[in-house]
C-alpha cells in the first residue's frame, strides 16, 4: 500500500513541477513580449510632425535618416514607403504592406506560447485530479468498505483538488496576459496603418503637384 501512495505523491509532485515550470515559461514570455512591444512604440504623433514636415521640403533622404534614428515598428514601416517614393501609389503602400506584416509578425511572435499555457495546465491539472481519484478508488476496493481509510483517501482527494486549482491558477493570468499583449500588437497595427497611409498620401501629393 504504502508503495502505491509512493507512486501516486510522486506522479502528483511531476505534475505539480510541470504546471510551476509552465508558469515560469509564462512569466518570462510576458515580459519578453512586453518589453518588445515597448521598444516597437513611438511618439507618433511626433515623429509623424516631423517627417511631414521634411516630406513637405522634398528631402527624402532627411526623411529616411530619421527614419533609421528613430527605430520601432512604425518607423520601419514609413521607410519603406520612402525608398520607394519616386514609384507609384500601389508600389509604395505594396512594400509598406509587406514591412508591416514582417514587423506584426515579430510583434506577434511567442505571444502564442501564452495561449498554449493557459490551455494545456488545466488539462495537466485535470491529469492530477483523475490520478487523486484512481488512488481513492484503488484504496477503496483494496480495503474494502468496512476498513477504508478516511484519511488516506482524503489525502488523495485532496492532492487531486490541488493539482486541479494549481492549473487554473497558471491558466487564468495566462489568459489575461495574452489578451493584454494581444490588444496592444492591434493598437499598434492601426497606429501603422493610420500613419502609412497619411505618409503615402503626402508621397503622392507631393509627386503630383511636382508634376
Amino acid at each position: 500500500m504504502n508503495e502505491i501512495i509512493q507512486r501516486y505523491l510522486t506522479e502528483w509532485n511531476t505534475i505539480l513541477f510541470v504546471i510551476g515550470l509552465s508558469s515560469m515559461i509564462a512569466v518570462a514570455v510576458f515580459i519578453e513580449r512586453l518589453l518588445f512591444i515597448r521598444r516597437s512604440e513611438i511618439d507618433t504623433g511626433k515623429f509623424l510632425l516631423k517627417i511631414r514636415r521634411v516630406i513637405e521640403d522634398g528631402n527624402i533622404i532627411e526623411a529616411v535618416k530619421i527614419c533609421e534614428e528613430t527605430k520601432g515598428s512604425i518607423s520601419n514601416i514609413i521607410r519603406a514607403g520612402l525608398l520607394r517614393h519616386d514609384r507609384n501609389r500601389q508600389e509604395i503602400e505594396s512594400g509598406m504592406e509587406v514591412t508591416g506584416m514582417s514587423e506584426i509578425a515579430k510583434l506577434e511572435k511567442n505571444a502564442k506560447i501564452l495561449s498554449m499555457i493557459a490551455y494545456l495546465t488545466p488539462l495537466i491539472g485535470l491529469l492530477g485530479t483523475v490520478l487523486g481519484f484512481i488512488q481513492a478508488f484503488s484504496e477503496m476496493r483494496q480495503t474494502g468498505l468496512m476498513d477504508i481509510s478516511t484519511t488516506r483517501v482524503g489525502e488523495a482527494m485532496e492532492y487531486a483538488l490541488v493539482t486541479t486549482a494549481a492549473g487554473l491558477v497558471v491558466a487564468i493570468p495566462c489568459v489575461i496576459a495574452y489578451n493584454f499583449l494581444v490588444s496592444r500588437v492591434k493598437s499598434l497595427t492601426l497606429d501603422m496603418q493610420t500613419t502609412a497611409t497619411e505618409v503615402v498620401d503626402l508621397l503622392t501629393y507631393r509627386k503630383n503637384y511636382e508634376i
